[in-house]
């Protein structure tokens, strides 16, 4: 066909055909179709709709965005690459809207079905085994518009222009043509816009869609419409080459046949089975595939074949060594195609025997030799191992004709070319296999992470002895006691793993006044990790006993073990662990079939698609962003599957997500968005913002927003998903709805309303039949409110995420929080969830929790392997699946590319850090193409000179303040003042000068004392510095955070605080606390995303070692201190060493390799704010002695 080039606008790379395969239709908005091939020699599909001068277009824009959005929401769908054409990209100009669609070899049936001479599989429609290949392409249709379904959208459209296809010897149909899809929610809800399809109709439904299938499929395979349409015709009489089976299943489709539910699963099994049937008549008709085996004496395959049968049948009985082979095979033989060196190699699996299969060459023939038939001369013992195989096929053994070599060679000149060809069946072992093999990998990569999660969890499962049990004080009380014992293959575990041994561990953990401490501790018998027997009681950890000269750990509980002498103690919290990993290893099942996401996350600039959303750059609220975000607003609109947004101390990340969300829910009142982060702390934080947005809006437009927590969480809000669930059944049962709903259902609804008002029964049901089927109906009903809610605020790993993937209740858009915070694995689950993910946060503050273990783990692969064959027998088989064992098996395999499968895994550990730093990396070397990640620079929180300290340490300097917030700083007086400015001077940064420990000398009181990790005289020194601060404003009341990197200095300050709240420091009535309603002091952990008018910094170490990795301890962590130092809005106080800062410096410049983490950094900042007046360094000497 001649092609033209296209002149100008967005189609100038594309050559074009001569004419329009069907023409646009400006009137009814049908877009025309053409087409193409791009520079690179590609052939494409280009959906163009025409604009025409001086007319309004926004209806045909609105068309074009609709298929735009419609395509990118389904590839969110597992399978969904395999059932839709891709889109490559889309685009507007002066001249039209565009789609490209990447057909591959494909065409739109429409073409196909009008061309002059039709393709074979079209011509010969009648004959059974082409009905069988295009049954099974109409299955892929089915199984396209379920999945449609499953989204609650209606295609509208199904016909011959919308699927593409070949034609060629695999099942190809593809489903395209989505610009009149819509969603069911959707309908009515279109802003004034009345969008018609071509197709005129008044009712939308599944059914419709069924209906135009059958339509469709009946064209397809020759059917006479008038016939199948009318029921006086008998389903045998339909057409002479169509059985009744056929016939029942498209009337049913039709309409015309009640079933009880027409659905994608029902029609599907019925197709499946119409192809069955099919194919067992092929299989008696036409010629098969053809194994010629080479039997008799001195055969190999027939040695091996007397011997699996227990040496009955005779190496020469070839009849019977036919017959063994067939009934090795079973009903389906599986072909399996196998990896070994640079070409594939192929076996049929048997229950006894591994045939190994090679092309067929006649003997004495000068033809080379060809799969027309398949050639087996010997057997393999052994199964192959799951590691080495690329992919399988399953085989009907009806199709198989097994025959002697001596007879296949007389036969084979015959029977050549009418024969079933062996590579169709060997190409469905192989299709792909790059693609595949990349994807594998990085599927493994998040396999290891869970992997070496559950190693450390079952690492804390220690091993005991039971020495006594009996009664304690009072009757109920139950008290035993138990000692450690050695465990090998555990106490080798945590050795790999970096631990201490589980005796030492145990003894830190019960000595500890840790939160998962007091959680109490479950003993059980089986010490494997997810083991489902019945859970032990809790018990309490009272003190140490000594028995028989024996100490042994003394617990009590209500109930006595059960377990014999030998035992495991578990952290109570590991139930909870244990439910977390379950939910994991869901999402990573999914993530399996999830093609679109592994792409991504194997290469995120892969597909970078342009969402063609409209921004509004002339509105006040576009405006009143500042530069750097609305620069970031361009990009994460306009940017799809993902972008990174890193987000500095104090730029206001959280404004843009609630800046977005407004925007996405104003333009689309339908649109359904999942807001989700690690922790609950900051998913309520992130709620309470967006709630505020819509607090003036009324109930009619507000969009539905949902909290998902956990049951048994004891927090309570309006937007609680059971509180929601409640309202929204109130509503139902007094809406007009149920004067027309059926008795049965009005009155389910009114026993709901009753069991939830009169408390009758909660969410998780009680004891009787009744209370459990209220239970699970409210359940479900709380299920569809998750599935139809506007905004979804889930913790990434919650249990509504897990629901919301088993049951594909997909969103618009995923947004997740801190997700800094958050390992790959966590986050997961949220990015399963859409097409469409911004990701924000900042990898520069603190990490993902205990990361640093992982990651010393992760590069010594020869630990990982170790850790992983030894972990295999400690972890429960209810916490595996096929992709665990692939990945013990490959562990242990230990091949090449198991290296890579771990430094796959330590970059996906840090999944935002490494996305993020590769782009802006990118950016910096060549900054073409779209941007996939963007940092915002512009902070409001603190003050100019404190925010020049962390943009100089942490930010390369990049970090900026706000002009307007600069000069806010400039001109208003600060809420927090010195009492005597003389000691603490009345500026931005107060840094307390400790002595340095060494200099002091012995017995000098400035240095770290125990318990390790607490500085006694820096307490002092804050407590000295909180007594000389106060509000500026009697009316005001500032807030106030102390900080420390250690938490046993925070306990150490508190109880200074307590001693002198009354003294000292009555003056802090007059502050708000900041790290909690009731709570000052606070580690840094637990005030990342807090700020406070004045932060006072307690930074302790101060002492004596020679190497700076041992002086420093946590002031290396560069995060951990950009968090410390990035709190304060107005007033920092920092106490400590400023000699032993530049001894440890000095001493770093002179070693090879040692990382000082910010400090060098910090004291030329401080030095610079010094001499420019923002800061002053205040002896503690000068503080101490000094009047208040």
């Amino acid at each position: 066909m001649a092609r033209r080039k296209s002149k100008s606008g967005f189609l100038s790379d594309y050559t074009l055909d001569d004419r329009y395969l069907l023409k646009p239709d400006r009137k009814l908005g049908r877009a025309g179709i053409d087409t193409a091939r791009t520079r690179e020699g590609l052939d494409v599909l280009i959906k163009s709709w025409p604009r025409a001068k001086g007319t309004d277009d926004q209806d045909l824009e609105m068309i074009w965005r609709s298929e735009i959005r419609q395509l990118q929401r389904l590839s969110a769908i597992p399978r969904a690459d395999e059932l839709f054409v891709p889109m490559v990209t889309s685009g507007k100009d002066r001249d039209g809207f565009y789609l490209i669609l990447d057909p591959g070899q494909g065409s739109p049936l429409e073409v196909l079905l009008n061309a002059n001479r039709k393709p074979a599989l079209l011509a010969q429609a009648r004959q059974p085994r082409v009905r069988r290949q295009l049954w099974a392409n109409i299955l892929r249709l089915v199984n396209g518009v379920e999945l449609l379904h499953s989204q609650g959208i209606i295609h509208r459209n199904i016909d011959p222009w919308s699927v593409v296809t070949a034609l060629g010897e695999e099942p190809d149909f593809l489903l395209t043509g989505f610009e009149w899809s819509m969603r069911i929610i959707a309908i009515g809800a279109s802003g004034g816009k009345n969008m018609k399809s071509p197709r005129e109709e008044r009712v939308f439904s599944f059914a419709r869609d069924w209906r135009d299938l059958a339509h469709l499929s009946a064209l397809i395979l020759d059917i006479p419409l008038a016939p199948l349409s009318d029921l006086r015709v008998i389903a045998s009489r339909v057409a002479d080459h169509v059985p009744a089976a056929e016939v029942r299943l498209l009337r049913a489709m039709l309409g015309l046949e009640r079933v009880e539910r027409l659905d994608g699963d029902y029609i599907a099994a019925r197709v499946q089975a119409i192809i069955d049937e099919i194919a067992a008549e092929v299989a008696g008709k036409d010629a098969a595939l053809c194994l010629a085996a080479r039997l008799g004496s001195g055969s190999p395959l027939s040695e091996a074949i007397r011997k699996a049968s227990n040496s009955e049948i005779e190496a020469s009985d070839t009849t019977q060594q036919l017959r063994f082979i067939r009934d090795d095979l079973g009903d389906q033989a599986q072909l399996i195609g196998l990896g070994e060196g640079a070409a594939p190699r192929y076996v049929l699996l048997g229950n006894s025997l591994t045939y190994r299969l090679l092309p067929y060459r006649r003997p004495n023939s000068q033809d080379a030799a060809s799969w027309e038939f398949a050639f087996c001369d010997r057997v393999e013992l052994d199964p192959p191992a799951k590691s080495q195989v690329i992919g399988e096929t399953l085989i009907p053994t009806d199709a198989l004709d097994i025959v002697k070599h001596t007879d296949a060679g007389q036969a084979f000149p015959r029977r050549r070319g009418k024969v079933q060809h062996w590579e169709d069946y060997i190409r469905r072992t192989t299709e792909k296999l790059t693609e595949r093999s990349d994807l594998v990998r990085m599927h493994q990569s998040f396999a290891l992470l869970l992997i070496l999660e559950m190693a450390y969890a079952a690492a804390d499962i220690f091993p005991i002895e039971l020495v006594s049990k009996g009664v304690g004080e009072t009757a109920d009380q139950k008290v035993i006691h138990v000692v450690s014992r050695n465990e090998g293959a555990r106490a080798s575990l945590s050795s790999l793993l970096g631990l201490d041994a589980p005796a030492i561990r145990l003894r830190k953990l019960l000595n500890s006044e840790t939160p998962s401490a007091e959680e109490g501790w479950i003993f059980s018998e089986p010490g494997t990790l997810g083991d489902r027997s019945a859970p032990g009681s809790l018990w309490r950890f009272l003190d140490y006993d000594e028995l028989d000269d024996v100490e042994c750990m003394k617990f009590e509980g209500q109930s006595l073990p059960e377990m014999r002498s030998f035992g495991f103690l578990l952290p109570g919290d590991m139930a909870g662990r244990i439910a977390q990993f379950k939910r994991r290893l869901k999402a990573l099942t999914a993530l399996k079939d999830h093609g679109e996401l592994l792409r991504m996350f194997a290469d995120p600039r892969l597909r970078i698609e342009n969402s063609q959303d409209p921004l509004d750059e002339t509105s006040e609220a576009f405006k009143r962003l500042d530069q750097s975000k609305q620069n970031a607003l361009r990009e994460i609109l306009s940017t799809i599957p993902l972008f990174l947004l890193q987000g500095p101390p104090g730029v206001g990340k959280t404004y843009l997500v609630g800046d977005l969300v407004e925007r996405r829910m104003a333009e689309d009142g339908t649109a359904r968005l999942l807001l989700s982060a690690q922790s609950n702390s900051a998913i309520d934080h992130l709620m309470n913002e967006v709630q505020e947005i819509f607090k003036s809006s009324d109930a009619d437009s507000a969009p539905l927003m949902v909290r998902a927590r956990a049951a048994d969480d004891d927090e309570a809000g309006e937007l609680e998903v059971d509180v929601q669930a409640d309202k929204l059944l109130r509503d139902l049962a007094v809406s007009p709805l149920m004067n027309e709903a059926s008795p049965r259902l009005a009155e389910k609804v009114d026993a709901l309303v009753a069991a939830r008002t009169g408390g009758r029964v909660g969410r998780t049901g009680g004891d009787n039949t009744t209370g459990r089927r209220v239970a699970a109906e409210l359940r479900a009903f709380e299920g569809m409110i998750l599935r139809s809610a506007n905004l979804v605020f889930a913790t990434t790993n919650s249990a509504a995420v897990e629901r919301l993937i088993e049951e594909q209740g997909l969103f618009d858009w995923t947004i997740v929080e801190e997700a800094g915070k958050a390992t790959g694995g966590e986050l997961l689950s949220p990015l399963l969830l859409s097409h469409r993910r911004l990701m924000i946060g900042d990898h520069k503050q603190l990490p993902p929790f205990d990361i640093e273990k992982m990651s010393r783990l992760l590069s010594s692969t020869s630990s990982v392997q170790e850790v992983v064959n030894l972990v295999d027998n400690l972890i429960s088989r209810y916490l595996k699946d096929p992709s665990i064992d692939e990945t013990f098996e490959e562990v242990s395999r230990a091949g090449d590319d198991f290296g890579r499968t771990c430094a796959d895994a330590m970059s996906l550990l840090i999944l935002f850090e490494t996305f993020v730093e590769r782009e802006l990396s990118r950016q910096k070397r060549n900054d073409s193409g779209p941007r996939i990640a963007r940092r915002l620079n512009e902070q409001y929180r603190m003050h100019p000179a404190i925010a020049r300290i962390v943009s100089k340490c942490f930010y390369d300097g990049e970090l900026e303040t706000n002009a307007k917030q600069a000069s806010k700083f400039a001109n208003e007086a600060s809420p927090v003042a010195s009492t005597n400015t003389a000691v603490l001077p009345d500026k931005p940064i107060v840094f307390i000068d400790m002595p340095y420990a060494q200099a002091e000398g012995p017995g000098g009181r400035g240095g770290e004392r125990t318990p390790p990790w607490s500085n006694p005289e820096e307490a002092k020194a804050v407590i000295r510095a909180l007594s000389l601060i106060a509000p500026s404003d009697a009316m005001s009341s500032p807030s106030l955070a102390v900080l420390s990197p250690y938490w046993q200095q925070v306990r150490r300050i508190e109880r200074e605080f307590d001693r002198n709240r009354s003294g000292l420091l009555s003056n802090l009535s007059g502050f708000t606390p900041a790290v909690n309603s009731n709570t000052f002091c606070g580690t840094v952990d637990s005030f990342q995303g807090g700020e406070a008018d004045a932060v006072l910094i307690s930074m302790v170490r101060n002492n004596h070692h020679a190497t700076p990795a041992r002086a420093l301890g946590f002031l290396r962590d560069n995060r951990r201190m950009n968090v410390i130092l990035s709190r304060a809005k107005w007033r920092l106080i920092i106490v400590g060493s400023l000699s032993f800062y530049e001894h440890v410096v000095s001493v770093a410049d002179r070693l090879p390799d040692q990382d000082i983490g910010f400090l060098s950094d910090f004291l030329a900042a401080l030095e610079a704010e010094r001499t420019a007046g923002y800061a002053a360094v205040v002896p503690w000497g000068t503080m101490k002695g000094a009047e208040k």
